[in-house]
């Protein structure tokens, strides 16, 4: 089956966006981020955002180039590092990402807003990894 290139472009450019988002918001302090409970709750929904365009991203590419159909986030992850769509490695990194989604749509469990904070400090790079690996695997599949 082919793949919805434009489809998948459109995914790219709204994790990009986010990224974008969120990187002008952590050049605030830690402490006026913190003391604003609608940053927070913006904050969450753009990572809840970035989660669901990699979702849609990986779920798309594993139906029609692998057959590979998914029931959920995590498995999706997974079965996209299984298959070496993006990078064992990165797939490792950005599942306990896709864990926080679901904690946050479901509220499984919650997680300080500090301790959100310095995650995603700390690892926003992986949203530009994806799409950097994302892309060198749509190169290497149109050759």
């Amino acid at each position: 089956m082919k793949l919805d290139i434009k489809r998948l472009r459109t995914y790219l450019q709204e994790i990009q966006s986010r990224k974008k988002e969120i990187e002008k918001l952590l050049k605030k302090k830690d402490e006026e981020i913190l003391s604003s409970i609608w940053t927070m709750r913006g904050l969450k929904y753009a990572l809840v955002e970035i989660a669901e365009a990699m979702a849609n991203t990986l779920q798309h590419i594993l139906a029609k180039m692998y057959g590979i159909p998914v029931t959920g986030y995590v498995e999706t992850i997974l079965k996209s590092g299984e298959t070496e769509i993006i990078s064992q490695e990165l797939a490792r990194k950005l599942r306990p990402f896709f864990d926080f989604r679901n904690s946050i749509i479901h509220r499984y469990w919650i997680i300080s807003d500090s301790k959100l904070l310095t995650l995603v400090r700390e690892n926003l790079n992986d949203f530009s990894r994806f799409i950097d690996e994302i892309e060198k695997f749509l190169e290497n599949t149109q050759q």
